[in-house]
């Protein structure tokens, strides 16, 4: 049975959007890839999902994490995205889903499990980490010791592409830092305690657009993935 992959539209440039399923494809052949969005998705979005991948776009209503002040230098929020999103990251909680969040979808799972944002990380007086007219920045990330997402990766740091303003400050309930970039700011969230969950990994990068497929902190993130959605099936199939 092919797996069913919940993917949040990003709603963003079309070679954007499309990096997205072709990177879940690549690496996780056979899947289909469900489009989900406020825009056209009636009733419970999980329903028949086997897993979700929570995309990046615009930023997270500062209001959301108790901000609303810092809507003065964040781009216009679309609320109807955030509510959308927000109950599907609830409900696939709820399920137990395989989750991955990515640049936007680590910051709003974050806000929606209580936790806060840095809205702009430039005034908060660290180094840009936004794109380019070249594109992506690139840095360092370390990563945390004896954190599942280090078992997973394989390695304790690496270069990872960045595009983003908004950075988590405050983790949520349940969350513990699983990587930090060079200068300090938490690059990836996992569950603190993850015994008896689904794979729920929420990373700054863009491992669908790394400029290095084969980088564990890419290839092994899906692969993992990969293998947490068949046993979603297989769980799925016997009760």
């Amino acid at each position: 049975m092919n797996v069913v992959i919940g993917l949040t539209d990003p709603l963003s440039s079309p070679a954007k959007s499309r990096n997205y399923p072709a990177w879940l494809a690549r690496w996780i052949p056979g899947a289909e890839i469900r489009v989900l969005s406020h825009e056209q998705v009636n009733g419970d979005p999980c329903e028949g999902c086997d897993g979700i991948v929570l995309s990046g776009g615009v930023d997270v209503n500062p209001a959301l994490y108790g901000m609303p002040e810092a809507s003065e230098f964040t781009e216009k929020p679309n609320m109807e995205r955030d509510a959308f999103e927000s109950a599907l990251i609830l409900r696939a909680i709820e399920r137990n889903l395989p989750l991955l969040g990515i640049c936007r979808g680590m910051q709003l799972t974050n806000v929606v499990l209580g936790g806060t944002l840095i809205p702009d990380v430039e005034r908060a007086g660290y180094a840009s980490h936004s794109s380019t007219q070249d594109g992506d920045r690139h840095h360092e990330v370390i990563v945390e010791p004896d954190t599942r997402l280090a078992s997973i990766v394989g390695v304790k740091r690496g270069e990872v592409n960045s595009s983003h303003h908004q950075v988590v400050d405050r983790p949520g309930e349940g969350l513990r830092v699983a990587a930090r970039s060079a200068d300090g700011l938490i690059e990836a969230l996992e569950w603190a305690a993850p015994d008896k969950r689904a794979f729920f990994h929420l990373v700054q990068w863009h491992p669908e657009r790394m400029r290095a497929a084969e980088h564990p902190l890419a290839r092994q993130l899906v692969l993992r993935f990969a293998e947490s959605l068949q046993r979603h099936i297989t769980y799925e199939d016997h009760t």
